[in-house]
């Protein structure tokens, strides 16, 4: 099992490195290519929306074609995304059509979240422990850590070395996972295992709540995550000292992430679900109200026990209390309300408001989103243990 942990270790890791390249230096690359400002907000914004869309229509195919699993989907989508990466690269083409491409492979990243941590919760079906943790935080770390990276290595050379990354990413890991052996889903599992967004929603509506604070709450630490520097900047810091907060940011998220299949064992979901409500407040007013440099970093920090304990929580979630037919949409549905709806609305919102009224104005708007989406969190989480209890 060891060896088994470290091949899903290892999947996780290449996939965060890979997807650095592609989305977390997207402005620098498309600004390369030649494409403004608005242009970058378009593909942006529409890569997180149509993931609501193909997200659930991806996972759904599962189960639908026979014969079809989740390593062969996940190498027809990440051919195609090596593909397009590469044309989009090294050819010149029209703006519309660089636009169109890659935000097709922006949407199929986002796709590709809820089939690896279900290749995880299928093992774990058949009594094969993988502390999806541990590998979700070691993932953190290799993309915050390929960030730094990049950021040096792009302004020596050019952001055409960005597709490299991505391409021996992708190359490695689907080597590694070839090396794990496939758990297939059974027949009882595949029966009915289509269900529509709004028939999964009436299904678990406690579930969907729950992910709708995250979203909200997901939103608000977006847009303070992407206007960052910005305000790492008005605090009189460099683009050095940013670099340090976002890698602090990830590597917070390892410790909580790997010790969350423990405390599972000792306390419910739903009081992991309160913890991390109140730890986004605690983070976002950090980052809101720092006075300085220092404070702002114990905000970043803050992000383990926010965002790393209730990802991990709610992934171990889905594979305990959602019904095994529906469970990739309830994989699904984490992206489609953080990456998808969360993100979209955090990074749209916040760039806006900061054009008409400033940056002090979008740091209040995140900390009237964060109490929102925490008090949701909170309130319905409470609300679940006292029915519990009764």
């Amino acid at each position: 099992m060891k060896h088994l942990q470290m091949k899903y270790n290892l999947v996780q890791m290449l996939y965060w490195v890979a997807t650095c390249s592609l989305t977390g230096y997207i402005a620098v690359f498309l600004q390369w290519k030649g494409l403004s400002n608005p242009e970058i907000g378009i593909v942006t914004g529409m890569g997180c929306i149509l993931s609501v869309v193909v997200g659930p229509f991806v996972s759904g195919l599962i189960g639908q074609i026979e014969h079809l699993t989740i390593n062969k989907l996940l190498t027809i989508i990440i051919i195609y995304q090596m593909l397009i990466f590469l044309l989009i690269t090294f050819l010149k083409l029209p703006a519309v059509i660089i636009m169109i491409l890659d935000i097709s492979i922006i949407t199929l990243s986002y796709a590709c979240v809820p089939l690896l941590s279900m290749i995880c919760m299928n093992h774990l079906k058949v009594g094969h422990y993988i502390n999806f943790g541990l590998a979700r935080g070691l993932g953190s770390i290799a993309y915050a850590t390929t960030a730094f990276s990049l950021g040096l290595l792009v302004d020596k050379i050019n952001p055409s070395l960005l597709v490299l990354f991505f391409v021996v990413g992708m190359v490695l890991l689907l080597v590694d996972l070839y090396t794990i052996e496939e758990i297939a889903i059974n027949s009882d599992a595949k029966t009915d295992t289509h269900i529509s967004v709004f028939k999964f929603i009436k299904t678990y509506r406690f579930y969907f709540v729950i992910l709708l604070g995250f979203g909200i709450t997901f939103g608000a630490s977006a847009m303070l995550s992407t206007y960052l520097i910005n305000i790492v900047k008005s605090l009189g810091g460099t683009t050095s000292f940013y670099g340090i907060a976002v890698f602090a940011m990830a590597a917070s998220e390892l410790p909580f992430m790997a010790i969350t299949h423990t405390l599972l064992k000792h306390f419910k979901s739903e009081q992991l679900f309160v913890v991390a409500g109140i730890m986004y407040l605690v983070r976002n007013l950090l980052i809101c109200l720092a006075p300085n440099l220092p404070i702002l970093i114990l905000g970043m920090l803050s992000q383990g026990a926010s965002y790393g304990l209730f990802t991990a929580t709610i992934t171990y979630y889905v594979s305990v209390h959602i019904d095994r037919k529906h469970e990739m949409m309830g994989q699904t549905m984490i992206s489609m309300m953080s990456t998808g709806l969360g993100s979209f609305m955090g990074n749209v919102m916040g760039g806006l408001l900061q054009d008409c009224f400033g940056l002090s104005i979008m740091l209040i708007a995140g900390l009237i989103m964060t109490l929102i989406g925490s008090l949701i969190l909170v309130f319905f989480s409470l609300k679940q243990l006292k029915t519990h209890a009764s």
